[in-house]
Parts: C-alpha cells; structure tokens; sequence
C-alpha cells in the first residue's frame, strides 16, 4: 500500500496521456534513499494495461558503471537484442528510428540514474532532444541528495526542453501517514517520526523489527542486521556473499558458490523480504540493504568473498561478464586478474563511447602497472591517457601518463610508438593553450618518426604540424606538410587522417585564392561520412563554408551552412554546432543583413558551456554587426572580442578584429584612432593574410587615409584592388555587382562629388547603416546641395524583418507546433485548420529548412531557438 504518493501517479499518467497528442515525455522522480522512488514506479506500472508495452533499465553501482547499462537492458527488452552488441550507433540513431516506427505509446523506466554511466546519460541527453518526436514515456529516478550541481546527470538533463519534462519529488511521509502505518504496531508514531524522519523503508524496516515494541532500532543499519541476526547462519553466509554484487545476482552462481545449497537456502531470506526475485535472479529489496549487508563483513572476509565470486565467474562456460569480474577482481585485490580483464573492459566502453568507464577500467590496471611487462604497461598509459583525455579535462595526470608510455616505449625500442604519443603530447599542449609545449613535442614526434617506414603514427604526426601551420596562416608549409602527410596516409590505408590532411590541404588552398581546394575539403567530407569521422565532418563544414564567405560566394556557403548545422545537430555536436552557427551569422554580416546576423550571434554567446574558440566567430559578427548598425555598446564588444582573440593567438580572429576597429576609426571620422591597428597588421608577414583579409584591410586603411601604394594588389578581389589603386568607380561596379551594398557605398563616398555621395546615402539606407550616414556627412560636409541628403532615420530594413528560413507567419505559429511536440491532427484542431492545410505549412517549412523530417526540425530549433516565432501556441 502506498501512501501520499497518488498525487505523483497521477501526475505521471497524465504525461502518458499526452504522449499520443503531443509527442515524448520525460518524469523525474528524486528523492533520498529509501523515500519511495522504486515503489511509485511500480505502483505506476501496475496500474497500465497488460497490453502496454514497457521496458525497465537499471544502473548498477559497481566499481565502473556498465557502459550503456541500462540503455542495453532495454534494448534488449524492447527488440530482443543489444546485451553484447558493441555497435555503438545501435543504441543511439538505430534506438530512435525504431522507436519512431512505433505506433502506439511505449514507457521506458531508467532506475536509478546517479549511477548511471556517461554513455548512458549521452544517450539520455539524445533521446530527450528528440523525445517530442517519439511515442514514448520515458521514467527516470534519481537520488536528488547525491546529484550535485556539477554532476554529469545535471548537464544531460539541462539539454532536454523544459516542456519535454516533469520533475517530482519525493517528500518524506507525514506524521499522519506514519500514524496510519503503525497502527496496531506497538510503536508511537512521534517516535518513528523522530528517529525515520519520514524515510518509508526505514519505516518499514522498524515495523520489520519484531522485536520488544520498547526497543525501536536508531539506524538502518540496526533495523537490517536485527532481521539479519535472526536468521540462520547459513542464510546469513548466502546474504553476505550476495551483498558483494550490486545489481543482483544469478541463481546459478548463488548455487555454485553454496555447494548447491542456495536453493534451500533462497526461502528464509525472500520470505523475510530482505532479498527478492526477479527471474532466476536476486536482488536486495533495497540498496540500503544491501550496504548494510556489505558492512557485516570485514576487510579479509570481503576480499575473500570477492575472491570466491571471481573464481565462480571465470569458471563458467558462458562468455563472462567482463565489468562483473573487474569489480570482483579489485575487490580480491587480484593485479593478475586486473591486469588482464581491466583492458578488455576498457576497450568495450571505448567501443561504445563510454569514455569515462574506460579511462575507470584502465585506472583500475594503472594500481597494478608496476606488475605488468614494460609493452603492456606501456600500453596501459597511454590508453589511460587517451581515454581520460576525452572523458575529462587534459590536466597534468594525463599528460604524466603519455610521457610515462613515452619512457617505456623507448625503453623497448619502439619508435613508432615513442612518436605516436611525442604527438598526442603536442596535441595535448594544444589544446591547453600551451603553443610552445606544443610546438616542441611535434618536432620531436616528426624527429622520432622521419627516418622509419610509413606509418600512421607518421601521417598523422605530419597532418598534425600542417594543422599547426594552417591556424597560424602559414598556408604555403601547411600545404607542403599536408600533402606528405596524404602520400603516407594512402600507402598506409589510413582513411582518417587522410580526411584531416585533405581537410588542410583545401583549407589552405583555398584561403589563398586557390579555388582547386574545395575539391579537397569535399573529398574529406565524403570520406567522413561515409565512415562516420564526425568531427572531421563537422571540420570541414566549419573550414569551407570560412572559405567560401571569404571567397564571395555567398550562395554556396549559404547552402554549405545549412547543411553543416543539420549534420552537427542530428549528432549532437553542440560546440561543432554553435561555432557554425557564428559562420552564420558572419555569412549574414556579408549580406548586409546585420539585424539577423546580431540575433544570431547573440543566440551563439547565450549557449552555456561553449569555449572561448567555439564563441570567436560569433563574438566577432556581433561586434562588427553592431558598429554597421550604431547599437549601443559597441566599443565594449569590440574590445571584448578583440581580448578573447589576442588570448587565442591566431590571426584568423585577429585581423579580422583589428580591420573593425580601423573601420571604427573611420566612422569616426578620426583617422589616428587607426594608427595603432594599421601598424599591427602591417608588421604581420604578407603570407597569414588571406586575399580577402588583406584587400579589407586596404580598403579601409585607404579610407583612414593611409598610404597602401606599396601593397602588392595583385592577388586580391577585384573590387579592394580597385580602391587601393584608386579606381572607386570600378570598386563600386564589383561590389554592387557581388550584392555587397555596405561596401560600394562606401567606394562611392572614396570617389567623392556630389551624385556619388547621394548615391551612397541611398544605398546605406537601404541597409540601416546610420553610422556610415552619419559619417558621411561629417566626411563631406561642403556638398554643393546638403539639403538633398534624406533625413537621418532608420530604413525599413527589411531582411531584419524577415525570417531567416522565409517561413510566413502562420508557417512560423506552425513550425511552434512542431518544436512542442504536436501531431498534425493536434495543430489543426488548435488552429481551427484542415488536416490537409497543416500538411501544407509544414512540407513548406521542411522544405524551406532544407529538412528531410520532422525531426531534424525540432533539432535545428533546439540550435537556432531565434528562428521560433515569438507568439507561443497553446498546446
């Protein structure tokens, strides 16, 4: 019987109601130990029909959590596979096309999610963002008390849309209840009060008790081993041995560790309820049970009982459990065992991308590195170090294992190996912002590697030095060192890090004018998708559509973006995601759309947990879209973005930065504020200037008044040629002929007179520039007819008015629908539409979204939540 709990059920039915109407939901129920959590699932479950399918995941807590634990039991209760399948992609893309081909709403129980592995909470994550889609129900339990505000189920959850989730806790029961419970018991409800405080299994284990009604036990621990001490020794023994498996245990191997007398015994300990049975297996009623259980025995007799269920376990026939036999083995303080299972174990999670259990398995076998032979401790390192690289921050632990590998791996002779983690330590540097370090290893690597045979170690090391030279805008050596690196890649049939050095080598290419590298960089997209190198994918959507804007060829970005931001959010590349996105909104800048390319970019620097690299384009766009449109705080934006560049260090955002505030200076209209900035760019070697990059510097360096005469234009766009020449009339002609209004107006204000200054000021109204009005005016004040200037206000502007995709306003309302989740049948009813009128808005916007589905709608909201109409539906 449950008691103050019905509330909470119902509450949870009605999430399941609105299920078929309006797409997935998500209950949380948290609460502390013992208050009830499992129960009112159970209760919620007994009360669905026979015929409603569901499927429970449970998350053990062993030394290192099961990768995708819970998210396997499911799978395989749901579709009759998955326990040992290490198809990572299974789990996550092939789970929600399954679950999406469901026509009738099924519920998903994840108990105990603050033991959940990361994987797991990844797949949680991913599954909520698309849960809207999904005829699911999907239940979680976690312990509140013991999930801090750092906690990595914290970050899974906070992905999730709030509408996609309900939050119930569990509080304890009242003095009623507990009045209501013990009735008949002997024991006064105000001292159950006192010493349970409300907690229903300490309640429950009290009452348990049986014992004097005087006498009522202080602790849980007390109330268990009270019903435990009556039991026989033999029960008493099995109990024990049990407690040293969380999660449950197997009847077979209850049976082999008593002799087979676990069956006789199983009776006396499910009747007394402090075990109970779920098929041929068994579990304590409670994990507070089972701990208390646990402390019954001491240290040697723990590592005993360890010792003995390790044994039971490699002794079966059956494949065994290889997370199952870790824990035992750590806990018989066994190295052999460790030493040999604890890399096995590790390398199924990083299969499965449970990085952080690897690197748990892997630091179980570093406690006994020092028994291993100097390979397989070697390889111990710098497994620990790869896979704690990617599961947390690179912090001086794992940059001490990769020089430990280092040291061993010399000590054997093995010089590939002695390179391959020379370079991983570059690469570590790297991304610590430690250039020098960086620069160091990579020599070292390249040193170590240059005399041997072809090799991947050496590809990648020489794909990694052109990478370097690329982000310092050294094009002519990352071009060099990139083609080493693909004539090796080829020999080797190393299919990755020829998708990276083609990635550079394009990159490169084009950057400096040569059209011939998009070849390349699409040659490295199609090699990564078609092998699922996501992040090499999502590198090359960043890098070419950077090229093309920089190229001025706007439509092919434009398209190129679209297609990259829907990529990195169907895989949940959120960082990847939101730096495109400031791509976006820097296409937008050279649109002349600065309205939306400011909303974009704010919408980028509003995204929590993004790094000061991923924030750069963004920060720049909205600096720079801010001083085109005289918003307030554009100094403060200037000097910020230009701060976080110098901190990064790479011209590709410093010059950028250091051309807007020439440009500011000329707004202005004092020609000294430039100074500084022109000097710093024209310090810099011509080569870490792009063509585009330096012909916008040109362009506004002539506008502050500054002599370009001894710039080599030849290799530059027509149209900043042309003003560093002189010729104003033909830079007005490209530009306007390229869409770039902004800049051929102010070609025109370069050419003087009175027409071109007329002229100009039309043009900028047109875009809402009314610094450049202003500026043009205090530029030229001796017009022969000032009076034919238009009056200084704002243009209509219509691109800031227009939605980004083109959608109108009822496919905006519609498009709301979508993202919350609503059927099509849903949004007619709500919009007193036809089903058929609702079909039609939405293929209008799947196709104006270059969408194939609803559900990369919802996705592409959930990156661009501004592309949402601002009036909210009432579903």
């Amino acid at each position: 019987m449950l008691i103050e709990r019905d509330e909470i059920i119902d509450n949870v039915r009605d999430r399941l109601d609105r299920v078929a109407e309006s797409g997935g939901q998500i209950v949380l129920i948290s609460g502390e130990a013992g208050i009830g959590k499992s129960s009112v699932i159970d209760a919620f479950l007994s009360r669905l029909p026979p015929s409603l399918p569901r499927a429970v995941g449970l998350c053990d807590p062993l030394h290192t959590p099961r990768p995708l634990g819970p998210v396997r039991d499911i799978f395989q209760s749901m579709f009759g596979t998955g326990l040992n399948d290490l198809e990572e992609a299974r789990f996550f893309e092939g789970f929600v096309w399954r679950a999406g081909t469901l026509r009738d709403p099924i519920v998903l129980v994840i108990e105990d999610l603050h033991w959940a592995d990361q994987r797991s909470l990844d797949w949680l994550n991913y599954l909520g963002r698309r849960i809207s889609q999904l005829p699911i129900l999907l239940i979680g339990s976690f312990r509140d008390d013991e999930v801090e505000a750092t906690h990595a189920l914290r970050t899974a959850l906070g992905g999730i849309p709030a509408s996609r989730k309900l939050q119930c806790r569990l509080a304890p029961l009242s003095l009623s209840a507990i009045r209501q419970i013990a009735s008949g018991s002997g024991y006064s409800a105000e001292r159950l009060n006192t010493i349970t405080g409300g907690n229903p299994f300490f309640i429950t284990e009290v009452l348990n008790h049986k014992q004097d009604a005087g006498v009522v036990p202080i602790s849980v621990s007390d109330a268990v081993n009270a019903r435990i001490n009556a039991l026989p020794e033999a029960t008493r023994n099995l109990l024990e041995l049990a407690s040293c498996c969380p999660g449950g245990i197997s009847l077979e191997l209850l049976q082999d560790l008593t002799g087979g007398t676990a069956v006789t015994l199983l009776p006396n300990a499910t009747e007394r309820q402090l075990l109970i049975a779920s098929g041929r297996h068994f579990k304590f009623r409670h994990e507070l049970a089972r701990l208390v259980t646990y402390e019954r025995l001491s240290p040697p007799a723990r590592t005993d009982a360890h010792a003995r269920i390790m044994s039971a376990l490699l002794a079966q026939d059956a494949a065994p459990p290889l997370d199952m036999i870790v824990h035992h083995a750590r806990g018989a303080d066994s190295p052999n065992v460790v030493l040999e299972f604890a890399p096995r174990a590790a390398n199924i999670a990083a299969k499965l991308g449970a990085h952080r259990e690897a690197a748990m398995h892997l630091d179980a076998a570093l406690h006994y590195v020092d028994q291993a032979p100097p390979e397989d401790a070697a390889v111990i390192h710098e497994c620990w170090a790869h896979e704690a690289g990617l599961a947390r921050r690179i912090d001086d632990a794992v940059i001490g294992a990769r020089k430990k590998a280092v040291a061993l791996w010399q000590q054997i002779d093995r010089p590939e190996r002695v390179g391959e983690n020379l370079r991983w330590l570059s690469r570590m540097h790297w991304y610590r912002g430690e250039s020098e370090m960086a620069q160091h290893y990579l020599e070292d690597a390249i040193t170590v590697l240059e005399n041997g045979l072809p090799s991947s170690a050496k590809a990648r090391a020489y794909a990694l030095r052109a990478q370097f030279f690329m982000l310092q805008d050294n094009m002519d050596e990352a071009l060099q060192w990139a083609r080493k690196a693909l004539e090796i890649a080829d020999q080797v049939g190393d299919e990755e890090t020829r998708a990276h050095a083609l990635n550079t080598a394009g990159s490169a290419a084009l950057f400096r004018g040569d059209t011939q590298g998009e070849a390349d960089l699409r040659e490295s997209l199609e090699i990564a998708r078609q092998h699922g190198f996501h992040i090499e994918a999502a590198r090359v959507y960043t890098n070419l559509s950077e090229c093309l804007i920089e190229m001025g060829a706007l439509q092919k970005a434009e398209a190129l973006i679209e297609e990259g931001i829907t990529f990195d959010s169907e895989h949940d590349l959120d960082a990847w995601t939101f730096y495109l996105v400031g791509r976006k909104a820097q296409l937008r800048f050279e649109q002349d759309r600065y309205a939306e390319a400011i909303t974009i970019a704010q919408g980028v620097l509003t995204q929590d947990d993004q790094t000061l690299l991923m924030r750069m384009p963004a920060m720049i766009v909205l600096a720079r879209s801010k001083l085109r449109l005289n918003e307030n705080g554009v100094r403060d934006d200037l000097d910020t973005a230009l701060a976080g560049a110098q901190k990064i260090g790479e011209p590709q955002y410093l010059v950028p930065l250091h051309i807007a505030q020439i440009e500011a200076a000329v707004l202005a209209g004092d020609p000294a504020l430039a100074a500084s900035h022109i000097a710093w760019i024209e310090q810099l070697n011509r080569g870490l200037l792009s063509p585009r990059k330096h012909g916008e510097f040109l362009f506004w360096a002539t506008l502050a008044g500054h002599d370009v005469t001894a710039h080599d234009t030849s290799n530059l766009p027509q149209g900043f040629a042309a003003v560093a020449s002189g010729a104003f009339d033909r830079a007005y002609e490209y530009f306007d002929n390229c869409g770039a209004a902004y800049l051929a107006a102010w070609s025109l204000v370069a050419k003087g007179g009175s027409d071109a200054v007329l002229r100009a000021d039309e043009i900028l109204q047109t875009i809402d520039a009314l610094p450049a009005r202003k500026a043009l005016r205090a530029r030229l004040p001796n017009l022969t007819d000032p009076a034919a200037l238009s009056v200084l206000k704002r243009g209509k502007y219509r691109d800031a008015r227009r939605h980004p995709y083109g959608l109108t306003r009822k496919e905006q309302i519609v498009l709301q629908f979508l993202a919350n989740g609503a059927s099509n049948d849903a949004i007619a009813k709500d919009l007193s539409r036809s089903r058929r009128t609702v079909e039609n808005h939405v293929s209008a916007i799947l196709s104006k979204m270059r969408a194939k589905n609803r559900m990369e709608v919802v996705l592409r909201t959930q990156s661009e939540p501004w592309i949402l109409s601002e009036d909210q539906p009432h579903n």
